[in-house]
C-alpha cells in the first residue's frame, strides 16, 4: 500500500486531515483518534486526557497503539487495513 492509497482510505472512513497533516476521527463517545501519517511509515494512536495535580488543567497526550511500514500494510476482503504491529 502506498501513502495516497492508505489516505484515500482514511478519507472514506470519516477521517479528517488536521493541522499538521495527520488524520483524526472522534468516535462519538469523546475519544479522538488520529493516524499519525509519517515518511514511510504511519502510527495509529489515541488522545488521553491527564489530570496535572500542579495546574489543576487536564493535558492532552498522544498515546500509539498500532504502527507499520506503508510497505507492509494492505486491506483485507472486508476493507480493513491489516499489517500494522503494536
Amino acid at each position: 500500500m502506498t501513502k495516497d492509497e492508505l489516505i484515500e482510505w482514511l478519507k472514506g472512513k470519516g477521517y479528517t486531515r488536521d493541522t499538521y497533516g495527520h488524520y483524526q476521527k472522534n468516535d462519538g463517545k469523546g475519544n479522538v483518534h488520529r493516524y499519525k501519517i509519517q515518511d514511510i511509515s504511519v502510527r495509529y494512536e489515541t488522545q488521553i486526557n491527564i489530570s496535572d495535580p500542579y495546574s489543576n488543567r487536564p493535558k492532552h497526550e498522544w498515546v500509539r497503539i498500532l504502527s507499520g511500514y506503508y510497505k507492509n500494510l494492505s486491506l483485507n476482503e472486508k476493507n480493513q487495513l491489516v499489517g500494522m504491529k503494536r
